[in-house]
Order: C-alpha cells, then sequence, then structure tokens
C-alpha cells in the first residue's frame, strides 16, 4: 500500500460510512470486519476488504493494517472488542488511531490506553470531541463494566529498577499494564523488558477485585 492509507475496523453504519466516503474521495481504504456479509457489501468500494477479528493482533497484521497510517475503530457498543482493537492497533504502531466511543466512561478509556482521537457520533452528532493523551490525571478509576476496571496507580516502590517480565503481575494479582505514565511520555502497551521508574504512574486493567487487591497490597506494606 502507498501512503496516505486507511483502515476502518468495524462496519456498522458508522463505519461503513466513513469508509465509503474516503473511498469516494480516491483515499485508499482497507476495511475490517468479522462479518463475511458486511465485507462482501463493501468489498467493491474499497481498495481492501478483509474478514478479520480485530482483537486478534496477529490477524490484523495479516489483513495489512500496520501498513494504514489513519485507523478509525469504529466499533462502540462493544467495548471490550473496541478497548483491545486500539491496544492492538498502537502496539503494531499505526500513526494515528481515531475511536468511535459509545459513552463517555468508554471513551475516557480508549483516551488512556492510546487512542490519538475519540469520538461521540450518536451522543455529539456534528461535533469532534476528542480526548489527547497528555495529562496523567484524567482517569483515576474507571469502570469497564460491572465486574472489569481500569485505574492508574503510582508505582509501588517494591517496583522500582525492575522490569515488568520479572514482576509476573499478570499471575500474582491478575492485571494487565496497559501504560506507563512517565513524565510527559506516555508509554503504551510497554516492552515486559522496561524497568519502572520511582516517579511512574500506571495504567491497569482487570476485575475490580483484583485491581482492589493489587492496590491495597501495596498500600499496607
Amino acid at each position: 500500500m502507498a501512503k496516505k492509507n486507511f483502515g476502518v475496523i468495524g462496519l456498522g453504519k458508522f463505519g461503513t460510512s466513513a469508509a465509503l466516503t474516503l473511498a469516494k474521495e480516491g483515499k485508499h481504504v482497507l476495511a475490517i470486519d468479522k462479518d463475511e456479509a458486511r465485507i462482501n457489501s463493501i468489498k467493491d468500494y474499497v481498495t481492501w476488504a478483509r474478514q478479520a477479528d480485530s482483537t486478534n493482533k496477529d490477524a490484523l497484521v495479516e489483513a495489512g493494517i500496520a501498513n494504514c497510517d489513519v485507523v478509525i475503530v469504529a466499533i462502540g457498543e462493544d467495548i471490550d472488542a473496541s478497548v483491545l482493537a486500539t491496544l492492538n492497533l498502537k502496539e503494531v504502531g499505526v500513526e494515528y488511531v481515531v475511536a468511535k466511543a459509545s459513552t463517555e466512561q468508554h471513551g475516557k478509556i480508549l483516551s488512556k490506553i492510546g487512542a490519538d482521537r475519540v469520538v461521540h457520533p450518536e451522543g455529539d452528532t456534528g461535533k469532534r470531541l476528542a480526548w489527547q493523551l497528555m495529562s496523567s490525571d484524567v482517569l483515576e478509576f474507571i469502570e469497564l463494566s460491572p465486574l472489569y476496571a481500569v485505574k492508574e496507580v503510582s508505582v509501588p516502590k517494591q517496583f522500582v529498577n525492575k522490569a515488568i517480565k520479572h514482576l509476573h503481575i499478570g499471575t500474582n494479582f491478575g492485571v494487565l499494564v496497559l501504560a506507563i505514565q512517565r513524565g510527559a511520555d506516555r508509554l503504551i502497551v510497554p516492552s515486559t523488558d522496561i524497568r519502572f521508574h520511582a516517579e511512574d504512574k500506571i495504567t491497569v486493567v482487570g476485575k475490580t477485585e483484583d485491581i482492589k487487591h493489587f492496590s491495597e497490597h501495596f498500600r499496607l506494606k
């Protein structure tokens, strides 16, 4: 693919409209959806149409998503799929990710994990609402569902100067490190080789009870 290339993940009403508009303007568009019928309905109008599960990073890479400069995640209602797709895109190096959110909380989560722009097409027709990942204070605790949540915490002193891979955070506490705020820099889906610094703030996702246990475990030490 030659620049500038656009990707659209999720071919509901919003995603299909975005893909077709881009295609009509002569842009190279890669359309992705796990539903074969949706792929068949758009394949004659876009440059590439691929049936793939966006929560599977390998499937996205195979579909060619890493060759896109801008990707629109048009998955709104399935929050888990939307979050995983956004994480996968940033991990494979997509330069600019625009993500559709179904609620304000969903939007905050998307911004926190690396979406460069978040839009709320249903709730704010005619407006572009965006959150830039600039402030570590945007998110303290956000409920993702009745069972899962995202929280930003100061790095425990026991983690300082230790690599993520040696701490076995997922095994020991049941939470996943989504990001590290280090001064003005935000490390999205950090490498497990990265060592924590004393002033880091880390964003974790997991079951609400596991996050609570993770926070309290170090608070009491």
